[in-house]
C-alpha cells in the first residue's frame, strides 16, 4: 500500500512539474499571459528576472518621437511601475539586450539591415517588440531594398517597401516581421497644423489587451505613419484611425511608391499585432506623442505595457 501511495505521489509530483514548464513555456511565448494564475506574474518574473520586467528605449535620434520624452513618461510612476534604460541603437548587440523583457523602438529612422536582425533574433529567444512610427524607414550606405520580383516569382521590379531588405545576399523580410508595409508619414503627404485633429482612433475589439477599456472613438492629432497590412502575414488589426475622408497623397520620390496620386482610404492602420502571442506590435504614432494630449491618452501606454508583459 505504501508503495502504491509512493508512485502515486511522484506520479502527481511529475505531472505538476510539467504543468508548470509548460506554463512557463506558455507565458515565455506570450501565448497566455502570466496573469492567468492569481500573483502569477510576480512569480513569474522573479524567478526569471529577479524581479519587475526590464524595458529598453532603443533609438537613434533621427525619426518621429522623442526617447527622452517617452523616458520621462516611463518615470511616472502613475503610468507604470517599472524600471527603463536608453540605448542607441548603433550600441545594440546581442549580449546587451538579452536581458530585456520589452524594447520599445522610437525616434529612429535611420537603421542599418543588420540591426533589423539583431530585433527579429531578440524575438526568437523570447523577447517583445513594439515598434513605433516610421522607425527603420532610412537604410544605411551599404544597405540595399529588396525588389517584389526577388520574393513573389513574376512580381514587380520595384522596391517592396524600406522595412524589406537585403542582406548579404539574404533576405531581411522585416515587413513580414512587423505584419505591415510602410508607405509615408502622414505629414509628408499632406499639410499639417499644429494641434490640427487627424482623426479618431478606434480599436476595433474593447476587449483586446492593447484596447482593454479604452473610448470606443478617441480623438488624435499630430504625424503618423501610413502604413498597410502586410498580405503575406497574420498581423492582426487592433485599432484604426478614422481619417474622416479618404487619405489622398501625391508622394515624393521614394523607390516604393511610384509616381502618381495614391488613396489610402479612410480607415488607416494605427495598432496592429503579429507573430506568436502578439509579442510584435506596430504603433503608427510614437507612444510619447500622448504626452501632448490628455490624460486619458495615457491608458494608450498603460494598455502597451501590461499588454505586452502581464495579459
Amino acid at each position: 500500500m505504501d508503495e502504491v501511495l509512493t508512485k502515486s505521489i511522484i506520479h502527481l509530483a511529475t505531472l505538476a512539474i510539467l504543468l508548470i514548464v509548460l506554463l512557463f513555456i506558455l507565458v515565455f511565448t506570450g501565448v497566455v499571459g502570466c496573469n492567468i494564475v492569481p500573483g502569477g506574474c510576480d512569480i513569474y518574473y522573479s524567478l526569471v528576472k529577479g524581479g519587475s520586467p526590464n524595458v529598453l528605449i532603443a533609438h537613434s535620434g533621427d525619426g518621429m518621437g522623442d526617447y527622452e520624452k517617452l523616458y520621462s513618461l516611463f518615470n511616472n510612476r502613475d503610468i507604470v511601475n517599472t524600471q527603463v534604460k536608453v540605448m542607441d541603437i548603433s550600441r545594440l548587440s546581442t549580449g546587451n539586450i538579452n536581458d530585456y523583457d520589452l524594447i520599445i523602438v522610437t525616434d529612429a529612422r535611420k537603421i542599418c539591415s543588420s540591426k533589423l536582425k539583431l530585433f527579429q533574433e531578440y524575438y526568437n529567444r523570447g523577447g517583445r517588440l513594439v515598434w513605433t512610427g516610421d522607425a527603420g524607414t532610412e537604410l544605411c550606405e551599404n544597405d540595399s531594398l529588396l525588389l517584389e520580383s526577388e520574393r513573389i516569382e513574376g512580381g514587380a521590379n520595384t522596391p517592396i517597401g524600406p522595412w524589406a531588405r537585403k542582406d548579404t545576399g539574404k533576405q531581411v523580410s522585416f515587413d513580414e516581421f512587423l505584419g505591415v508595409n510602410y508607405k509615408g508619414n502622414h505629414c509628408e503627404f499632406t499639410t499639417c497644423a499644429v494641434g490640427e485633429k487627424t482623426g479618431n482612433i478606434e480599436p476595433i475589439d474593447s476587449d483586446h489587451k492593447f484596447t482593454y477599456g479604452l473610448s470606443n472613438s478617441i480623438p488624435f492629432s499630430g504625424d503618423f505613419g501610413v502604413v498597410k497590412i502586410n498580405k503575406s502575414s497574420n498581423a492582426r488589426l487592433v485599432a484604426i484611425l478614422e481619417y474622416g475622408s479618404s487619405l489622398l497623397a501625391e508622394p515624393k520620390e521614394v523607390p516604393w511608391l511610384v509616381s502618381g496620386k495614391y488613396s489610402f482610404g479612410n480607415e488607416l492602420p494605427f495598432i496592429v499585432s503579429n507573430l506568436v502571442g502578439e509579442r510584435v506590435v506596430y504603433y503608427a504614432t510614437p507612444l510619447e506623442s500622448f504626452l501632448e494630449q490628455e490624460q486619458k491618452y495615457k491608458a494608450i501606454v498603460e494598455q502597451m505595457y501590461y499588454g505586452m508583459l502581464y495579459n
